[in-house]
């Protein structure tokens, strides 16, 4: 079953346009991984803090193959967030 990531980042002000970089090039790089069918960052439009990063993976051991990669890692995310909500869907229908 596919599986539907996403995740809402509180990004502080001054570092937005930083943050705002670094995920969509993290993103990029995430869409070779074998199973990642789909990753999108998203702005709402009332322009407030808020970053959100949509993800559509094949199953489970893709992300866990994802997971597992060498050098994988959100740390770069803590200085430039001051909060973050991640909910996990199955897709019923796409």
């Amino acid at each position: 079953m596919k599986i539907a990531i996403v995740i809402e980042f509180d990004v502080l002000a001054e570092r937005r346009d930083e943050f705002i970089a670094r995920l969509r090039e993290d993103a990029r790089e995430t869409l070779a991984d074998d199973g990642c069918l789909r990753m999108e960052v998203l702005l709402p439009q009332d322009g407030g803090p808020r970053v959100l990063l949509s993800e559509l993976w094949r199953d489970r051991q893709a992300i866990d193959n994802h997971r597992l990669k060498p050098g994988h890692s959100h740390d770069w995310q803590l200085p430039l967030i001051s909060g973050k909500r991640v909910t996990s869907c199955d897709v019923l229908a796409d």
